[in-house]
């Protein structure tokens, strides 16, 4: 394994709770604050 700064190695965030909707349960396909894609309900910043 080479020594990559850790602002280079990328990938996904550990958790993607923040992005679950409350009212349905689907993943948003952005950061809050934003509308749930399916539902429409709001998502927050928490």
């Amino acid at each position: 394994m080479t020594d990559v700064p850790a602002d280079d190695q990328g990938g996904d965030p550990a958790c993607w709770m923040h992005r679950v909707c409350g009212e349905c349960g689907r993943l948003a396909d952005e950061d809050p604050p934003t509308r749930c894609p399916s539902c429409g309900a709001q998502l927050e910043v928490d």
